[in-house]
């Protein structure tokens, strides 16, 4: 296996804590979404919302930290033997998955402060986001957009895992980096 340098060890951490929180998301979302069109309504399904909502919107606060940290940092370099395509495969798919971890959080929030349904735990409330009014039209909307960006994400999430995988199996020394 070639010598492989890996990322910070804060860096690798906020990998792992995200992965986690988004691989959470995911079924919260898709669970609270199939009560709520069956018109469950309920304590479990007010749970489910309020989870979604609070790590939802803590993923988008530790991923502008991630891009700033992104921007300062420079991560290891990919080792000379993979191809130069495969480099700009990977890249391509971190900066899209980076892409939709902005902006999939954001279409959720726009459409809890448009609704409006911003209370997440007890008496704590998510802030409104600026410049968008209140109307269930419009939440609507962003919330169907907020929808496709997720599926959209969890799809390349699901490549980036198999990707990772290959990784792992090949024993290239890629995977390493991150763990």
């Amino acid at each position: 296996m070639p010598q492989i340098q890996k990322y910070p060890a804060g860096w690798r951490v906020l990998h792992w804590v995200m992965a986690l929180m988004v691989l959470t998301l995911i079924p919260i979302g898709l669970w609270m979404a199939s009560r709520a069109e069956a018109d469950i309504w309920g304590a479990l399904t007010n749970t489910l919302y309020s989870l979604h909502k609070a790590i939802g919107f803590s993923v988008l606060l530790l991923m502008i930290l991630r891009v700033v940290i992104k921007i300062r940092l420079k991560g290891p370099p990919y080792p000379d033997e993979m191809p130069r395509t495969l480099q700009v495969a990977a890249k391509s798919m971190h900066h899209l998955i980076y892409i939709l971890l902005v902006v999939t959080p954001l279409f959720g929030w726009a459409g809890v402060t448009a609704y409006p349904a911003l209370v997440i735990l007890g008496d704590y409330h998510l802030p409104a986001m600026p410049f968008v009014p209140e109307d269930e039209e419009l939440a609507a909307r962003l919330f169907y957009i907020h929808g496709w960006l997720a599926i959209t994400l969890s799809v390349l999430i699901a490549g980036h895992i198999a990707a990772a995988l290959r990784h792992l199996l090949r024993k290239d020394g890629i995977f390493q980096r991150m763990v």
